[in-house]
């Protein structure tokens, strides 16, 4: 895709990797955020079960996630015709995605 090639040719110092799903800086240092320590010790704390969501997600992230791109009270919410799918990863939203796109422009 390109973007770790334009990553290494960029030559300045203050540059951080944001392509790779990690917060990596230079010299290999890998940064734990105190956002993340704290989604983390949550998690330990609350966490019950390490199964995967189904594809349809968390019903209050996808009514959000839903308002946050159309619009609070948009036509397209509120006549049902917007759907959410919720991924482990950017890597499976990437190909739900791909394979969504291949199936309606056929």
């Amino acid at each position: 895709m390109g973007l770790a090639d334009l990553f290494r040719a960029d030559d300045r110092p203050g540059k951080i990797n944001l392509g790779i799903g990690v917060y990596k800086m230079k010299p290999a240092k890998h940064r734990c955020s105190p956002a993340l320590k704290k989604a983390e010790q949550y998690l330990l704390e609350n966490e019950t079960t390490k199964n995967y969501l189904g594809i349809d997600g968390i019903p209050e992230f996808a009514r959000c996630t839903q308002e946050l791109l159309f619009g609070k009270g948009s036509a397209l919410i509120n006549d049902k015709r917007a759907r959410t799918a919720q991924t482990p990863g950017g890597t499976g939203a990437l190909r739900i995605a791909a394979d969504f796109l291949a199936k309606i422009l056929r």
